[in-house]
């Protein structure tokens, strides 16, 4: 299915930095989706105009009503098709924009002090463990 492991699955590794390439990569996945999504919803565009285009011609052919009809349900089933896809694709671009918002509000939130932190650390100066300071 897919090569990218489960969240959370690394562990403790949820620290500035590990959050944030969480971040970008969701992002990246999101809209990754959403483009290929809108590639299968243009394929079922053209897929459901050339089954009403048959239809019409089963139609002009007298071909039987049967066969008109068939072509006819085809167009239908792939017109649901995109519908849905398109659905996929808006909630694709959604979670692309949620996760650049949260990944923004990370960075104006704790950017400063890790970059603080990682100052204090270069020179030997050791940081309390991450909750350390939280009040009960």
């Amino acid at each position: 299915m897919s090569k990218s492991p489960a969240v959370g699955s690394d562990g403790a590794a949820n620290g500035f930095s590990a959050l944030d390439a969480k971040m970008a990569a969701l992002s990246r996945a999101a809209a990754n989706l959403a483009e290929q999504t809108e590639v299968v919803a243009q394929r079922m565009r053209d897929n459901s105009k050339a089954a009403v285009r048959l239809s019409e011609l089963c139609d002009a052919a007298q071909a039987g009503p049967q066969h008109a009809a068939a072509a006819a349900d085809i167009a239908a089933a792939f017109g649901r098709t995109v519908g849905g896809a398109t659905r996929m694709v808006n909630s694709a671009h959604n979670v692309n924009a949620a996760a650049a918002g949260v990944r923004t509000a990370h960075r104006t939130e704790y950017g400063g002090m890790h970059a603080v932190a990682q100052a204090m650390g270069s020179r030997g100066v050791r940081q309390a463990k991450p909750g350390f300071y939280l009040a009960d």
